[in-house]
C-alpha cells in the first residue's frame, strides 16, 4: 500500500509540473470477470462500474496522464456457464472492487481538448493506456438469503492443518491496459469509449483456486457455514461421497477482470490565448 501511495504521489508531483490542461469526469459502464467461474467467455455476467477521474494532457499533444477512481462489482455463478462440469460444481461469487491508480494515455493523433471542429486535426483520436493500480477486492457468496464474506470462512481450508498457506489478501496491486476513443464534443467538454483489462497476481477474486478440502475437519476447524460454502456440488466424485482431494480450481491460472465504458470529463478551465489548432 505505501508503495502506490508513492506512485500516486509522484505522479501528482509530475503533473503540476509538466501537465498542461487538467480535466475531471466520470466513467460509467460495465464489469466482467475471467477466472475459474468463468474461465473463457468475454462479456459475460457483466455487472455495473463507476468511477471518477483526473486527467492531465500535456503540450505534445500525444501523451496524458491520469489517476482513475473506480468502484464496480464482479459476479460469476457456475449454474449462468451452461457446462455441465460447472453446474455440478454450483459456484458462484459476487465482489465490489475498489481501484485507485495511475494511468498513462498514448494518443495515436495529436489531440487537444477544445478542438471541436471535425473538419481539423485534433479533434479526436485513438488511444492505448497502460498503469499501475491498487485493488480491494471483498468476494462473498449468496447463502439463506444472504451474502457472506468468503475469504474470512478459509473454504479452502486456509490457515488449517489441512492447509498451510494463510487466508489471502483483499488487497492487490493490477496492471491495467486497454484502448479507447475520444472526441471533443464542446470547448471544454470530451467523452470517450473505453475498454480495458486488468492482470491481477491473485487466484482469489472468486475464492476459487485449489483443492477440495476435507469438510468433516473444515467444519471442526473452521465452522459449518465454511464447509457448507466449501462445497456446493450435488454430486459429489470422491470417495466416500466427497470431493475432499478433487480440484475445485485450477491454481495456475490468475484471475482477470475489466471494464467497459463511457468516460465524459470537463476542463478544469477555459483557454484564454488564440487557439493554434
Amino acid at each position: 500500500m505505501n508503495k502506490v501511495l508513492s506512485i500516486i504521489t509522484l505522479y501528482f508531483a509530475f503533473n503540476f509540473t509538466y501537465a498542461q490542461t487538467p480535466e475531471m469526469g466520470i466513467f460509467i459502464g460495465n464489469t466482467y470477470y475471467i477466472g475459474d467461474i468463468n474461465p473463457y467467455r468475454h462479456f459475460n455476467q457483466q455487472d455495473f462500474v463507476l468511477g471518477g477521474i483526473y486527467r492531465n494532457n500535456f503540450k505534445n499533444e500525444r501523451i496524458a496522464l491520469r489517476i482513475n477512481f473506480m468502484y464496480g462489482r464482479l459476479k460469476s455463478s457456475d449454474f449462468e456457464s451452461g457446462l455441465e462440469l460447472q453446474v455440478r460444481r454450483n459456484l458462484s461469487f459476487r465482489s465490489t472492487i475498489l481501484e485507485i491508480g495511475p494511468i498513462i494515455e498514448v494518443n495515436f493523433f495529436p489531440y487537444k481538448l477544445g478542438q471541436t471542429d471535425t473538419e481539423l486535426p485534433k479533434f479526436g483520436t485513438p488511444y492505448f493506456f497502460g498503469g499501475i493500480t491498487y485493488m480491494k477486492m471483498n468476494p462473498k457468496a449468496e447463502f439463506e438469503g444472504e451474502w457472506v464474506e468468503l475469504q474470512p470462512l478459509g473454504t479452502e481450508g486456509q490457515g488449517t492443518s489441512q492447509n498451510s498457506r494463510n487466508p489471502y489478501s483483499l488487497s492487490q496491486i493490477t496492471i491495467p491496459f486497454g484502448f479507447g476513443f475520444k472526441v471533443n464534443i464542446a470547448e471544454q467538454l470530451a467523452i470517450a469509449l473505453e475498454y480495458g483489462m486488468r492482470k491481477t497476481f491473485t487466484d482469489y477474486i472468486d475464492d476459487v483456486s485449489g483443492l477440495y478440502p476435507n469438510q468433516t475437519l473444515l467444519a471442526q476447524q473452521s465452522g459449518t457455514l465454511a464447509a457448507e460454502l466449501s462445497d456446493r456440488s450435488d454430486n459429489p466424485e470422491g470417495v466416500n461421497n466427497t470431493n475432499y482431494g478433487l480440484s475445485r480450481g485450477n491454481p495456475n491460472n490468475k484471475d482477470w477482470y475489466a471494464f467497459t465504458g463511457f468516460v465524459l470529463t470537463y476542463r478544469l478551465y477555459k483557454t484564454t490565448s488564440c487557439p493554434t489548432w
